[in-house]
């Protein structure tokens, strides 16, 4: 019994740790640092450019970022039991969110209220998330924009419907700015991202058009 007890204790020390988990994104001095921690039902992907861990579903992260506007990519995911012994995994599109981070403070990143508090309404969150980041200390929630990914139509159509492609229209070029060369640019970047199957479905559709 006293083993089992002292197993408990070290399993909840264990994920206490991994609760507070701290990610240096930005290595740089002090005084020009922020910090960012995603709330237990937000994954944070990406911090600008830079690919981050996002932990687990019910995981606090946090991450030293440098100050200034900053850009994340992050989804809502939850877990919600059907039964004893049967569980499903809900994870939203992605969505773009971008705040101007002060040196110095901290913040946090969370769904926007209410949380859902069963499988229905979390599926329906799922479709369109929206999230907002608060000032920790004050609450104050910080003037942020969010923008919903979509699926990319080409890629969506050769892909399983299990893992989706996503993009943002903020990340999209103005083909009519861009030169003629643009399209023919943006499909070879496609066809070089596309997997062997997908390029031959993509021909088997070629040959029908």
């Amino acid at each position: 019994m006293r083993a089992l007890s002292v197993c408990i204790l070290a399993l909840f020390f264990v994920v206490g740790c991994a609760s507070q988990q701290v990610q240096k994104i930005y290595q740089g001095d002090a005084s020009r640092a922020a910090r960012v921690t995603s709330a237990p039902q937000v994954l944070v992907k990406y911090v600008d450019n830079d690919e981050v861990s996002a932990g687990f579903i019910g995981q606090e992260v946090t991450y030293r970022i440098q100050a200034g506007n900053r850009t994340l990519m992050v989804e809502y995911s939850d877990l919600f039991n059907i039964d004893v012994d049967n569980h499903e995994k809900v994870v939203s599109r992605p969505a773009k969110v971008i705040f101007n981070a002060e040196p110095g403070k901290a913040y946090t990143i969370q769904v926007t209220p209410p949380l859902p508090k069963d499988l229905k309404a979390a599926r329906a969150l799922a479709e369109k998330p929206d999230f907002q980041v608060l000032e920790q200390g004050s609450g104050r929630v910080v003037d942020a924009s969010v923008e919903l990914s979509r699926p990319r139509s080409f890629m969506t159509q050769l892909k399983s419907a299990v893992t989706p492609v996503y993009e943002f229209e903020s990340d999209q070029v103005d083909a009519g700015d861009s030169g003629p060369g643009a399209t023919l640019d943006r499909l070879k970047s496609l066809w070089g991202e596309a997997t062997q199957g997908e390029r031959e479905a993509f021909m088997q559709w070629l040959i029908k058009q």
